[in-house]
């Protein structure tokens, strides 16, 4: 029993060492005819009958897993046409419907005909869009002077010898801007004109119209019928930049150039007073080479809503040209290097006016973006949310002046942060020359 049972278990372990045999052949075979494009049914034949083999005797099994062995070394030979196998893979890559595709072509082709139309009309369709970009320039000529407004770090920027003109620094001097209050130098350049011409003094009293009262602000308050001092009036448009106070002053410029000529007459009014001021600015303009410079207003503001009035215009390269007009006036510096001064109002009460031109000395700048300047004297900011800010600046240092020009700054801290590193890089340059 004990030999039956030790046959047993060796006739089972070899059946099982076949059948492992017989399972583990096909496998290779499998891969072989499949990397090669062959169909995979002969494997699947020759396992079949391995399953059956098992019933017969243990010498019939050893025997087929031995073809087992002899035929992946049939497949290996093969594995030389796998490289041929490459061009199979790339057949099989057309395969994917990407040809088919085509398939689907003769669809667009029908749907061609139509698109054949379509050019025509995609032809026609550009020409409706240029009409609306075409047009958009079109109505820009209203809003061109959105075209001056302000810029980083500014518009442009000059800086001249004030005695020789010679020019230290310039950039982009011939580009326009809205110079905004730098505009009062014109209104105090002319004003000091007729004091030295005497045509009327310092002393003498500029009664307030209801237009000059409605300036807005900044100001002095003001009221139709008041009056001021023209003394009071140039310190209050170069100190405060009051835009009532320089309203006033040409108002009462262009009154008394009229009563010269004998052609001021009762029916004149304040609107015809101040248009008879600003061509006498935009004249006097033209005798100082300012070629660029349209004024528009004896103050700087923007036109109001609805107004046909310009904004007034100029560039760094004419406005220097006014700032040295300016300085060789006798009292000019005199009204412009105040850091603050005491005037009497148009009710007779004292006002306090403090300078917003931080580099002059005896100033204080609460947001610490300038720093007063030993030898500065003047000249005048400016600034409007259309026009940005501006600054015309004057100092001299060892009997030489240099004058600096900074218009349409995007912002004060720019404006403050140019104006200073040209200013002083003028002095010095005036100090080695």
């Amino acid at each position: 029993m004990q030999k039956s049972t030790l046959f047993k278990l060796c006739f089972s372990a070899a059946w099982l060492v076949a059948a492992s045999w017989t399972f583990a052949a096909p496998t290779p075979i499998r891969r072989g005819p499949l990397m090669h494009g062959g169909a995979p049914q002969q494997p699947a034949a020759t396992t079949a009958p391995a399953k059956s083999a098992p019933a017969k005797p243990a010498a019939a099994a050893p025997t087929k897993p031995a073809p087992a062995k002899q035929e992946p070394a049939k497949v290996a030979p093969a594995a030389t046409p796998i490289k041929p196998a490459a061009k199979p893979v790339s057949t099989a890559k057309p395969a994917p419907a990407a040809k088919p595709a085509p398939v689907k072509r003769p669809m667009p082709g029908k749907v061609a005909p139509p698109r054949k139309p379509a050019p025509a009309k995609a032809g026609s369709v550009p020409k409706p869009p240029l009409k609306p970009t075409s047009a958009r320039p079109a109505p820009s000529p209203a809003p061109v002077a959105a075209s001056y407004g302000p810029r980083a770090p500014y518009r442009g920027a000059i800086a001249v010898d004030a005695d020789t003109g010679r020019i230290l620094f310039s950039d982009n001097m011939r580009t326009p801007g809205y110079p905004a209050s730098v505009t009062k130098l014109m209104t105090f350049l002319l004003v000091l004109e007729d004091i030295q011409s005497g045509l009327y003094g310092p002393d003498d009293r500029a009664p307030a119209s209801q237009l000059a009262a409605s300036m807005e602000p900044s100001s002095v308050g003001i009221r139709p019928g008041q009056s001021m001092t023209v003394h009071d009036l140039l310190l209050s448009i170069m100190v405060k930049s009051a835009n009532d106070a320089a309203e006033v002053l040409a108002e009462h410029s262009a009154s008394a150039h009229l009563r010269r000529h004998g052609e001021l007459g009762p029916g004149v009014t304040p609107a015809a007073l101040r248009a008879k001021f600003i061509e006498r600015m935009n004249r006097r303009a033209k005798e100082l080479g300012m070629r660029d410079t349209r004024f528009a207003s004896p103050n700087g503001l923007p036109p109001p809503a609805g107004s046909r009035r310009g904004f007034d215009v100029s560039t760094a390269a004419d406005l220097v040209q006014l700032g040295k007009a300016v300085v060789r006036m006798p009292k000019a510096l005199s009204y412009t290097s105040r850091a603050s001064c005491k005037v009497t109002g148009g009710d007779g009460t004292p006002l306090t006016l403090s300078a917003h031109n931080y580099f002059l000395p005896g100033t204080r700048d609460a947001q610490r973006l300038a720093v007063p300047l030993q030898g500065c004297d003047g000249l005048k900011t400016g600034y409007t949310e259309k026009s940005g800010s501006s600054i015309m600046l004057t100092a001299h240092r060892n009997g030489r002046r240099v004058i600096v020009v900074v218009l349409g700054s995007a912002g004060r801290h720019e404006r403050e942060r140019a104006a200073g590193h040209i200013l002083r890089d003028a002095l010095d340059a005036i100090s080695i020359w």
